[in-house]
């Protein structure tokens, strides 16, 4: 006998706000296949998310929580829009779930969280949540400072910051500098003079001419401290060029090639040799 045509009901759209629904059912999928299928096996089991200290609503800076009742948690995932994870872990025998890393401002995360009840039911959700924006910043510049530089070759890389960065370390592990000739460096943290703070990164041995640099601080979201964050990842890429002296009289030392005729050449200012306003020591063909 064969079996009546499967129809199924347009899904409804959700209409409420994650944050006004805390509770999420978990119930387990069926579709229409050949023959017959098992019913869903007991309730399912109910998700909640708030912040990792009581509160239903996530600010930016708190750790996520993610907690079941009815059964308990197997996996949750939880990613913002570049695809980042926030990691965490569960706890309480599995029905809870707690980030280790705070959440950041601004962002919208999303949430996939599997579930099994006590009949060995399966269940999964989907949902999202959105920060609120940060109200107090940090900022930063990095030096050189602008793109294409060409920085002379006993010159450190430089990040400053308009701000004291409170957790030195969780910044200093955004940042990250690049060479095509597999440089290692360090950082160095001391005060700035305008009240903030900078950091310099000297690599291990003297820079060699024409060694291409990309200079990174993923720090989108990053607290620094005192409630300020950082709202941006910042990139810098330019190539290290001639260390000039005031002693150095050379010809070529303190100009700009472009190609060859030159087309820019320009006295050198110290500390300042800049591919992009025709200062420096460049060769680029």
């Amino acid at each position: 006998m064969s079996q009546p045509p499967c129809r199924r009901r347009p899904a409804r759209p959700r209409r409420v706000a994650l944050a006004l629904v805390p509770m999420i059912a978990m119930g387990t999928l069926t579709g229409c296949g050949a023959g017959r299928e098992a019913a869903p096996q007991g309730d399912p089991v109910q998700v909640a998310l708030g912040a990792a200290g009581g509160a239903r609503t996530v600010q930016a800076g708190d750790r996520l929580q993610v907690t079941a009742q009815g059964g308990v948690l197997t996996e949750v995932s939880v990613t913002d829009p570049s695809g980042r994870r926030l990691p965490g872990g569960l706890a309480r025998g599995g029905t809870s779930w707690t980030s280790r890393a705070k959440t950041a401002p601004g962002t919208k995360y999303s949430v996939v969280a599997r579930t099994r009840n006590a009949q060995g039911g399966v269940g999964a959700a989907k949902e999202s949540l959105t920060t609120a924006t940060a109200a107090r910043l940090n900022t930063l510049m990095l030096d050189p400072r602008s793109p294409d530089a060409a920085a002379g070759a006993d010159r450190p890389l430089t990040v400053l910051f308009n701000f004291p960065v409170a957790d030195r370390a969780a910044v200093e592990r955004r940042l990250s500098v690049t060479t095509d000739s597999r440089m290692t460096g360090s950082w160095a943290w001391e005060p700035d003079g305008d009240g903030g703070d900078r950091v310099d990164w000297r690599p291990a041995r003297p820079w060699k001419p024409g060694t291409k640099v990309t200079l990174r601080a993923a720090l989108d979201g990053v607290d620094s401290g005192g409630g300020r964050y950082f709202v941006h990842d910042y990139d810098l890429k330019f190539t290290i060029g001639r260390s000039c002296t005031d002693s150095d009289l050379e010809p070529v030392c303190g100009k700009v090639h472009r190609s060859d005729p030159i087309e820019v050449t320009a006295p050198s200012v110290r500390g300042e040799d800049n591919r992009a306003i025709g200062i420096g020591d460049w060769n680029d063909g």
